[in-house]
């Protein structure tokens, strides 16, 4: 029998992941996440310039979840990694659009 250790990470919308925690926790590899940074479908939160260097970037702990759904709907629809940042946009957007939503519903 063997015993797995997990980490357990509480994340809200002030967290950042760095892209080691973001290759290790999402299911994506690291190739694919830094060619969905290159593109821009993956923005990080401490770029305000070209020039900083890919493995100091911090990203918003929201990416996570995306990128966890992503990794699933890769797997399960063998999708090409050029059509993960496309994906990605679209996750993106559907996530803003389901906090407009509850914001409509609950009156704020």
């Amino acid at each position: 029998m063997t015993t797995e250790s997990a980490e357990i990470i509480w994340l809200d919308q002030h967290h950042e992941l760095s892209l080691h925690e973001l290759n290790t926790l999402s299911g994506l590899a690291l190739p694919q996440l830094k060619q969905l940074v290159e593109n821009g479908a993956l923005q990080p939160s401490n770029a305000l310039s070209a020039a900083i260097n890919l493995e100091d970037c911090q990203f918003n702990s929201h990416y996570l979840l995306l990128l966890r759904t992503l990794s699933r709907l890769q797997q399960d629809f063998e999708l090409e990694s050029n059509a993960l940042g496309l994906t990605l946009v679209f996750l993106e957007r559907i996530r803003r659009l389901e906090q407009q939503l509850s914001a409509i519903r609950h009156g704020v």
